[in-house]
Formats: structure tokens, sequence, C-alpha cells
């Protein structure tokens, strides 16, 4: 089965990917102290855009290409395929 990878830049988060298969698509991670970790329902937030619900946060996010996330990842050390922190344990 082939990962899907998918990357967002935002001022407050940083680089955002979210992977996952063509039917399923895993939660977003941020890029933290050196690895990805599992972003907060705010993230989601940031990548969806505003929900309906009362609860949604505003954020925001924009798609990057792959080029754009390449370049991203030069720039400030990031691996874009490294296992979650979560994975690694």
């Amino acid at each position: 089965m082939t990962m899907i990878y998918e990357f967002w830049e935002s001022d407050k988060y940083g680089i955002i990917r979210q992977r996952g298969t063509e039917t399923e698509l895993n939660h977003p991670e941020v890029w933290r102290d050196g690895r990805w970790q599992i972003g907060s329902p705010y993230v989601m937030d940031a990548i969806t855009g505003m929900g309906e619900d009362g609860y949604s946060c505003g954020e925001w996010a924009f798609e990057l290409s792959l080029d754009a996330a390449i370049l991203y990842s030069k720039e400030h050390s990031v691996d874009l395929y490294a296992e979650s922190a979560e994975e690694s344990k």
C-alpha cells in the first residue's frame, strides 16, 4: 500500500504534514524538537478551515506543493518522511 503525504505551512505551527492512504489520512502532525508529533485539534482546523462548531479556532495553514515542502525541509532541517514521535517509542 502506497503512503500519501500532504504538507502545509503555518505561521503558528511551521510545517504540518498529513499522511495515510488513498482512503484514510491520519491526524495532522507538526515538526517539533526534531521529530513529528501529533498536532492538536487546532492544527486540524488550520488545514481544514473554520468548522461550523463554535469551538473552531480559525487558525490558518497553506498547502505546500511537494517542491515547496522539500525546499522548506532543506531550509529548516526537517525530515519530511521520518516516523512520528509516537511510532519511535
